[in-house]
């Protein structure tokens, strides 16, 4: 595997595993919170609700963003062409989120859009 493609594919790793650590944080925050609310009529009000759901659903988009970057991942060591197209969506989301998704974008991008790519890929 040619040096730019395995740091991509690192890169996609790093990438899966923050947004793992993104879940499992909000998950944490959003349980103890129900906890520290407790039962009773504090446990109906519309925040709590709206709270405790929105709070599962981040982490559930953190954990699929996750997902779809080890898939990348993986895609890419298998000279996958849905691999180099799926790291090349992350990488492109990715660039936006500054300061660390920039540079794991930008390397993400770089690794699977240049020569190496090419001749590593079969095109």
């Amino acid at each position: 595997m040619p040096d730019k493609v395995r740091m991509a594919r690192f890169c996609l790793l790093v990438a899966g595993v923050l947004k793992f650590a993104t879940a499992g944080l909000f998950a944490f925050i959003f349980v103890s919170g129900s906890v520290l609310i407790g039962g009773g009529e504090r446990a109906e009000l519309l925040g709590n609700v709206l709270l405790g759901r929105t709070g599962a659903s981040i982490a559930a988009a953190a954990a699929a963003a996750g997902l779809l970057d080890f898939a990348a991942a993986a895609g890419v060591g298998r000279r996958a062409r849905w691999g180099q197209a799926l790291g090349l969506f992350v990488g492109v989301v990715l660039v936006p989120l500054v300061p660390i998704g920039t540079v794991l974008g930008i390397f993400i991008l770089s690794g699977l859009l240049g020569e190496d790519a090419r001749a590593w890929f079969g095109r």
